[in-house]
């Protein structure tokens, strides 16, 4: 497999939106249920295979379009011929922080028993914008972070006017003082998630009680705010387990699990594999 990304980093220095291009050969694959934050938007360039989702498989072809939301199973099974793909992976935070935005929300929040993860692209507009994405992560050129929400926004309003399965009407409402609160919640996880956290902490940031912070956060992040936490954990991990030769219980430590045992199970939980499988790969 080969892959290029490229990345968009919000002031605090954590990633916002990043894009993948993966080219890969025919092959089976394991489905492997992972989590993560982002949400995210799949654009096939070339080949055929079958992408599974939760209970349902779908089958693919160049031009097809898929959409998931955070902390949605997600796993290409089975690869029939030389495939290319383009993956942009967003916070959700980059839709909600804004009251203009959060009408995109109804995407990953307010589908109906129409909605299915395949989205046909056939006029090409989420394809040419996924890839005009790609071009400005990789070129950077000015106001180049402008662009590419330009560009996010529009593909996701493509997708929201479209697709049967979203009721478009539903859009989350929150007021601004609201959605700034969770925001403060998030750089505040993204700083300091490899240390001991606890709710009423978390809460106190953002001026809420412990109850309605959870419930606020879950509801504009699609998870709770211990898996969260969890998923960062277990991203930092595996960014270590790729790149440095240091024990098991080390990386545990370093990341915020409380032991070994606790980060294995979290790790496997989330990831659908072992640390090990990730140090086999070095």
């Amino acid at each position: 497999m080969r892959t290029k990304e490229y990345s968009l980093n919000q002031d605090s220095g954590s990633v916002c939106i990043r894009s993948y291009h993966s080219i890969l050969s025919p092959q089976r694959r394991a489905y492997n249920a992972h989590h993560h934050t982002q949400c995210e938007l799949s654009v096939f360039l070339k080949g055929e295979g079958i992408y599974t989702v939760g209970k349902n498989k779908y089958k693919f072809r160049a031009g097809d379009v898929f959409l998931f939301g955070s902390d949605e199973e997600h796993c290409i099974t089975e690869i029939f011929e030389d495939m290319e793909l383009l993956n942009l992976q967003f916070e959700p935070y980059v839709l909600w922080e804004t009251s203009d935005t959060m009408e995109l929300m109804p995407l990953f929040h307010s589908r109906n028993a129409q909605f299915v993860n395949l989205y046909s692209d056939n006029d090409g507009t989420v394809r040419a914008a996924l890839l005009a994405i790609e071009d400005e992560l990789r070129e950077r050129r000015p106001c180049f972070f402008v662009m590419v929400r330009c560009f996010l926004f529009s593909a996701l309003s493509a997708i929201l006017r479209n697709h049967p399965g979203v009721e478009c009407q539903k859009s989350i409402k929150a007021t601004d003082n609201l959605t700034q609160s969770i925001k403060l919640s998030v750089d505040y996880i993204q700083n300091n998630f490899e240390r001991r956290l606890t709710l009423e902490e978390l809460a106190r940031v953002a001026c809420l009680s412990p109850s309605y912070f959870s419930y606020v956060f879950k509801k504009l992040n699609g998870v709770s705010p211990w898996k969260y936490i969890n998923i960062k954990r277990v991203e930092k991990a595996i960014g270590i387990l790729k790149t440095e030769n240091v024990t098991k219980l080390e990386i545990a430590e370093r990341c915020g699990f409380s032991s070994s045992s606790n980060f294995y199970k979290i790790f496997f939980a989330i990831t659908g594999k072992t640390p090990s499988d990730y140090t086999s790969r070095r």
